[in-house]
């Protein structure tokens, strides 16, 4: 069912009370890293699949058309034909959109999802049942890819706080391949210099953004950079994000 906005307003202030809490924990040092994905993942799926629409399954409130102006921008960050990852999936509903609008454009696309909700995970099988054997679930904090992608798209709200450069510099060390990108965003503009930066702090020497402005005026963000910029910057003995120590 759709449910009203009060009753969606509730079902977001219930989990992000939920995350609130695991955020506490995990500086507090009573849960891991996973621990805190995990409970912000279940918040998260509890909230989504309280509602039928695809798009609030997906983690957007909103119409067809402010769906697509949030989230096409995904493909401008797409330069070529390849392979695609969307990290955190979700109900597969931004994958089925992305396999439409590629084609729009003349994009041959390879589509991926993974989810660590195995619910969501399900839920993106039945809606994608073509796409199904290539949904995975798992963390990406340390998931083990079948191959390398040539573009991998995530959100920093997948770390856990003060933990997003080194999952940058996880996804890009060992799910991103030569010569491909990782995407990050949609972001609204209040968050784009703190992306920017995560990719600083990841040891990503460049990194780029581009943009989109919807029907209300609202503009995102999706930052995105080559894998071969964070190998280049590995090479030349910069940090590493994880340990503060000379990468290898």
């Amino acid at each position: 069912m759709h449910r009203s906005t009060a009753s969606r307003s509730a079902l977001k202030a219930e989990a992000q009370s939920i995350i609130d809490a695991a955020s506490r924990d995990f500086e507090r040092g009573t849960i891991t890293a996973s621990d805190w994905q995990r409970r912000v993942s279940a918040a998260l799926a509890t909230a989504y699949l309280g509602d039928d629409d695809p798009r609030w399954q997906s983690g957007f409130d909103g119409d067809v058309e402010l769906w697509r102006q949030a989230r096409e921008l995904v493909l401008d960050a797409v330069s070529a034909p390849g392979s695609f990852l969307d990290v955190g999936c979700a109900n597969g509903y931004l994958l089925e959109c992305l396999d439409i609008w590629s084609r729009e454009r003349g994009l041959t696309l390879t589509l991926s999802g993974l989810e660590l909700n195995p619910e969501l995970a399900d839920a993106a099988r039945r809606r994608l049942p073509a796409l199904s054997q290539g949904i995975y679930s798992g963390n990406i904090s340390d998931w083990e890819p079948p191959h390398r992608f040539m573009y991998v798209r995530m959100g920093l709200e997948y770390a856990p706080p003060g933990q997003d450069a080194a999952l940058l510099s996880r996804v890009l060390s060992d799910v991103v391949q030569t010569g491909g990108r990782l995407i990050v965003g949609p972001v609204p503009f209040t968050a784009l210099s703190a992306t920017h930066d995560a990719f600083i702090r990841a040891n990503v020497s460049e990194s780029h953004d581009v943009s989109a402005t919807d029907r209300d005026g609202k503009t995102r963000y999706v930052v995105w950079a080559r894998a071969d910029a964070y190998l280049a910057s590995r090479k030349r003995g910069r940090t590493n994000a994880y340990d503060g120590q000379p990468s290898d």
